[in-house]
């Protein structure tokens, strides 16, 4: 996890009893989101940007212009401090705003990854939305950024894709086996064991409960391993277990991500850095599917592992292709959703938003929970485009914040509507 840290840039010409002012109005506004930061400067001149910038290595920095002229500071912060990826902050009065366009044309003219924000008066509530947003979007990177995932796999080898998630994420990936899972499953932490149980007392099941046991063991296990060594994430490569053990650990999974241990299903590393987003923007972890159906203007998503507190009138039935225990269906709460999937190699994001037309267990052909979407644009055209089958369903419209995030990442970003009808929006 990347630390967060704030940094004011002003020029001396237009006061220090002003600039002051402006950066404690939007350190208020920072203070209100809740997201850990270290604030430095205000930044007056280059000499102070070359240290505080060099001083700032490693960090993920956040640069608010309080005033005009400060481009150049900026600049000078940047290089100084040698930053992959700078979010910039601007406002309507004494030239702020210039000055942070001016510095993010050279951050874009020399290869620094960047996203810029504005308001019209920093003391305004309008401003505070601004600022709420902007910590949501470097909450997430900073998640990301520097994380710790778990991967549970058929065995403890190593591949392309984990070094390639570690490179891009500047992430440690562990690798643990199944067995080894198993192998811990005898000495599951009895209070977890409870207290997952205690989670289904209320959901209709529509056959026997006796393989319960082991998925609550398995949820315990992995929430103690998750907690010890204070992992990021999970992704859980379910079929290998499913086919060894005949039972499948979705409802694990559908706990652990309702309490804010995301994990991913089938090893998917991409999807799980999304649910990882999804969790920072949302308080959800979102809904990895897959892409099951397009017909007209309608997509069809569906999976088995969606986290409890996300559906409402839960029920308990098989896997859907397997027909082992147990997986989990209900009906979605919200009224407007994000479909977003990242591409294997994690260099490109679609995403594209939707309102819910029919929700909860429609087809006996399809995984248990479904969603229809209604997307005002030729769905059928989807899978031409699709970066990968998995898609998270995340509740709301985050399709600025996550254009902002893939930016920020080095990560191509495009909407799928763009795609089909060929023009930008």
């Amino acid at each position: 996890m990347k630390r967060i840290v704030v940094v004011g840039f002003a020029t001396r010409l237009h006061g220090e009893e002003y600039y002051d002012s402006i950066y404690s109005v939007f350190k208020r506004h920072i203070s209100k989101t809740g997201i850990s930061v270290e604030y430095l400067g205000p930044v007056t001149s280059i000499e102070e940007a070359h240290i505080i910038g060099e001083s700032s290595k490693g960090n993920l920095p956040v640069l608010i212009a309080l005033t005009g002229g400060t481009s150049q500071f900026i600049r000078e912060f940047v290089k100084s401090g040698e930053h992959q990826r700078v979010v910039l902050i601007g406002h309507g009065e004494h030239n702020s705003l210039p000055s942070a366009i001016s510095a993010r044309a050279w951050l874009d003219n020399n290869g620094v990854w960047n996203w810029i924000y504005h308001c019209e008066k920093p003391d305004s509530p309008e401003c505070g939305v601004v600022i709420e947003r902007v910590f949501r979007v470097v909450g997430a990177i900073s998640k990301l950024l520097g994380s710790k995932i778990l991967l549970i796999s058929e065995g403890e080898g190593r591949s392309e894709l984990i070094e390639d998630f570690e490179d891009r994420f500047e992430a440690t990936v562990d690798v643990v086996s199944i067995d080894t899972i198993v192998s811990k499953l005898e000495e599951a932490d009895l209070k977890l064991i409870e207290h997952f149980y205690s989670v289904f007392n209320n959901y209709e099941f529509t056959l026997p409960r006796d393989k319960l046991s082991s998925v609550a063991k398995f949820y315990a296990v992995v929430k103690t391993m998750v907690e010890k060594e204070n992992y990021t994430g999970v992704a859980v490569d379910c079929f290998p277990y499913l086919v060894k053990y005949k039972v499948t650990p979705c409802l694990a999974l559908a706990v652990l991500n309702a309490e804010g241990v995301i994990t991913a299903c089938e090893g998917d590393l991409a999807s799980l850095a999304l649910m990882i987003i999804s969790k920072e923007l949302t308080g959800y972890s979102g809904l990895i599917t897959n892409a099951s159906m397009f017909k007209g203007c309608k997509a069809y998503f569906a999976h088995c592992t969606v986290a409890v507190n996300m559906i409402r009138s839960g029920r308990v039935l098989t896997h859907f292709e397997s027909g082992y225990p147990y997986a989990l269906s209900g009906d979605l709460l919200g009224d407007i959703y994000t479909f977003t999937s990242m591409s294997r190699d994690y260099s490109l994001i679609i995403s594209d938003i939707g309102i819910p037309i029919t929700k909860g267990l429609l087809y006996e052909t399809m995984c248990r929970t479904q969603i229809t979407l209604e997307l005002g644009f030729n769905a059928e055209e989807i899978p031409i485009y699709a970066p990968a089958n998995h898609h998270v369903i995340i509740p709301g419209d985050l399709r600025e914040e996550l254009r902002a995030i893939a930016n920020l990442l080095g990560i191509d970003y495009i909407e799928y509507r763009e795609l089909v009808t060929g023009r930008v929006k």
